[in-house]
């Protein structure tokens, strides 16, 4: 007997739920692509869902892998096209922001990431910086992890 209109969907959900490694690779793909693609406000209510189908600290430890890698992504994709086109347009203004990044910049890129500052800016940012990879994946991990383990702990209790 074929199920009603929209059931099949909620069954195959339901299917996904009860595995927590296929349910955790999805959200570590869907997190990974909406932060590579920079959509706002997608970190609370992934880290809420992945909580509550994964449990607190699985579900976080997804949502950080996924913001990170996403925004490595980001990164680079910035670092390699965005960068020396707008280096080559305000070289001369930016030059003077290079040095203290290059001193402080895991500091700043983690105060902007708790402070919640837009993604995107943050992001965009790190990859016109002289800051280093590791450095802005390691800022990210930190930056991201205490909004992320609340939300997702949060999503646990449910």
């Amino acid at each position: 007997m074929p199920l009603p209109l929209g059931l099949e969907d909620l069954s195959f959900v339901m299917g996904l739920a009860g595995n927590e490694l296929i349910l955790g690779l999805v959200f570590l793909a869907i997190t990974t692509t909406l932060i590579a693609l920079s959509v706002p406000g997608v970190i609370l209510p992934l880290s809420f869902s992945s909580g509550a189908l994964l449990a607190g600290f699985e579900g976080a430890g997804v949502v950080i892998a996924g913001a990170v890698l996403g925004s490595q992504a980001f990164f680079f994709a910035g670092r390699r096209w965005l960068g020396p086109r707008i280096r080559a347009k305000h070289g001369q203004r930016l030059a003077g922001f290079d040095h203290p990044l290059a001193q402080r910049g895991f500091f700043y890129l983690c105060t902007l990431r708790i402070a919640g500052a837009p993604h995107f800016l943050v992001t965009a940012a790190g990859a016109l910086s002289p800051i280093g990879a590791r450095t802005f994946a390691l800022a990210t991990a930190i930056g991201f992890a205490p909004a992320i383990a609340l939300a997702a702990t949060a999503g646990a209790a449910l």
